[in-house]
């Protein structure tokens, strides 16, 4: 794959890894909007392909190098009891974790819901240099 120099598009002084959080930041906040509100009941095949086909969609991005989304079962609501009936996918089921690449940069990031913050936190858990 050809490289292009998409760095012009950004500040000369913008180190590496300052790139590389900015990308990571990027791509969590991705996953996570585009999860939450998603339409899913507790069944086992419907939950495995919204994992795996997030997973997919935001491994297109630049710089991703792996992504794991894991819905928490235990919080999604049952089966329906009617035609009306579902739960939707909110911060509190999400658990995700991606790696990112950029240049020599290498970026382990997650989203967990947090209890004692009430809060879906992103966070930055490894940075380190590949070399």
């Amino acid at each position: 794959m050809p490289k292009t120099n998409n760095k012009i598009y950004f500040s000369s002084d913008l180190s590496d890894r300052e790139r590389a959080c900015f990308e990571t930041g990027i791509k969590l906040g991705a996953l996570y909007h585009i999860l939450c509100g998603i339409p899913i009941q507790s069944d086992e095949n419907i939950i495995n392909s919204i994992e795996r086909g997030i997973e997919s969609a935001i491994s297109c991005q630049p710089y991703v190098k792996s992504v794991k989304i894991h819905l928490d079962r235990e919080k999604v609501l049952g089966k329906k009891q009617s035609e009306f009936d579902y739960d939707e996918i909110t911060g509190r089921i999400i658990q995700a974790e991606i790696n990112i690449e950029y240049e020599s940069i290498h970026v382990v990031a997650k989203v967990e819901w947090v209890d004692e913050l009430e809060y879906p936190l992103m966070f930055i858990e490894k940075i380190q240099n590949k070399d």
